[in-house]
C-alpha cells in the first residue's frame, strides 16, 4: 500500500472526507460558490454600464442646453452693442441695451455656471461608474479562471489545480468588492 492510500484510507476510519469523491464534492462547493459570485458581478457590471450610458445621455443634454444659454447669452451682448451703437442719443435704445446687459448678468450668467458645475459633476459620476465597470469585468475574469481550474481539477484530480482555482476566485472577489466600495 502508497503512502497516499494509507493516508486515504486512515481518513476514511476516522471520518475525513478526503477520497476522490470528496475532492470532486469540494471542487463542486468552489465552483457554485465561484459562479453565484461571477453571477453578482455580472449584474453590477451591467448595471454600471447602464449609468455610464445614462450619464453620457445626460451629459450630452447638459451640453446642448450649455451651448443654446451661451447663445442666448452672445445674442444678448450683441444685440445690446448694436442697440448702444444705433441708439445713440435714443433713451429708450440705450435703456433697452441695459436691460439687455442686465438680463445677460442676472439670468444667463448664473445658468452657465450652474451648467458648468453640473456638466462636472456628472463627468466625474459618469468617470467613476466607468472605472467600477472596469473593476467588475477584471472580476469576472478571476471569477471565471478560477471556475475553469476548478472544473478541471475534477477531471484530471488534481488537487493544487483546485487550490488555485480557489485562489483566482478569491481574487475575483476581492475586486469585485473593491468595486463595491470605490
Amino acid at each position: 500500500m502508497e503512502a497516499h492510500e494509507a493516508m486515504e484510507r486512515a481518513e476514511r476510519i476516522h471520518g475525513g472526507g478526503h477520497t476522490r469523491e470528496g475532492m470532486a464534492s469540494v471542487a463542486a462547493v468552489v465552483v457554485a460558490v465561484l459562479a453565484a459570485f461571477l453571477a453578482i458581478s455580472s449584474f453590477l457590471s451591467n448595471e454600471q454600464v447602464k449609468d455610464v450610458v445614462t450619464g453620457a445621455t445626460k451629459g450630452a443634454t447638459l451640453d446642448t442646453r450649455l451651448e443654446t444659454n451661451e447663445v442666448k447669452a452672445t445674442l444678448a451682448e450683441n444685440d445690446a452693442v448694436l442697440l448702444r451703437t444705433v441708439g445713440t442719443g435714443n433713451p429708450r435704445a440705450v435703456a433697452h441695451a441695459a436691460r439687455l446687459e442686465a438680463r445677460t448678468a442676472a439670468e444667463l450668467a448664473p445658468r452657465d455656471a450652474q451648467l458648468r458645475a453640473q456638466i462636472v459633476a456628472d463627468t466625474n459620476a459618469q468617470n467613476r461608474s466607468d472605472q467600477k465597470h472596469t473593476l467588475y469585468e477584471i472580476s469576472q475574469v478571476g471569477l471565471q479562471v478560477g471556475i475553469v481550474l476548478a472544473g478541471i481539477a475534477i477531471l484530471v484530480r488534481r488537487r493544487w489545480l483546485l487550490g488555485f482555482g480557489g485562489l483566482m476566485g478569491l481574487a475575483g472577489m476581492g475586486v469585485m468588492f473593491a468595486g463595491i466600495a470605490y
